[in-house]
């Protein structure tokens, strides 16, 4: 049983040479690029993607954060939430770092942001946009200690350090998860049936 997580979670290591207990050691990976990167995924929307994501910046120290969020084709969100992205009249991307918006209540953003976090970026993006939106975020921040980046899509154009992927014992992966989730490091499955344990 991992300490760092709650009781009635499991950590997969899915590769070997990578330390299942998370996050103890995060700081001694082997830099893949410039700055080390760590992406949290998720078989679906409110699975404890934030949660891991502010788990980490807890325990790593001056590290900045990224929240992806790639914008659903027309006006109205289909998951019915108030993502920040969908109907949004912007070009192909915008990334926030106003301080407000960043801080608004019940946002990821705020979440990172407390956890400790140094900066947050909130990368709001449609989907044809995203590799370019991820390599600005990313030069934004490339004198970063490290970064956490939570998103699903990002995971396409990037080779992370460590590549997290958090579940449910009974997910159902959204379109799009089962390719994220072949190229996890780690897989966290929270213990609870329909229920997070976070």
């Amino acid at each position: 049983m991992n300490p760092a997580l709650p009781k009635n979670s499991r950590v997969d290591n899915r590769k070997s040479g990578v330390n299942p207990a998370l996050p103890k050691g995060m700081d001694k990976l082997e830099r893949k690029s410039g700055v080390k990167i760590i992406t949290v995924s998720g078989a679906h929307s409110g699975v404890g993607k934030t949660k891991v994501a502010e788990m980490l910046l807890k325990r790593l120290k001056g590290w900045s954060a990224i929240k992806v969020t790639v914008s659903h084709r027309g006006s109205i969100c289909p998951i019915d939430r108030n993502c920040g992205a969908c109907g949004e009249g912007h070009s192909d991307f915008v990334i926030e770092s106003d301080r407000k918006i960043i801080g608004q209540e019940g946002k990821d953003t705020r979440r990172l942001k407390e956890a400790g976090a140094r900066k947050v970026l909130w990368l709001k993006t449609k989907p044809e946009a995203l590799e370019r939106g991820i390599r600005k975020a990313l030069a934004l921040l490339k004198e970063a200690k490290g970064l956490i980046i939570e998103s699903n899509s990002a995971l396409k154009y990037l080779q992370p350090d460590l590549a997290i992927f958090v579940k449910n014992e009974d997910s159902v992966l959204k379109p799009g998860a089962e390719e994220i989730f072949n190229k996890a490091d780690l897989v966290i499955t929270n213990g609870k049936t329909n229920r997070q344990i976070w």
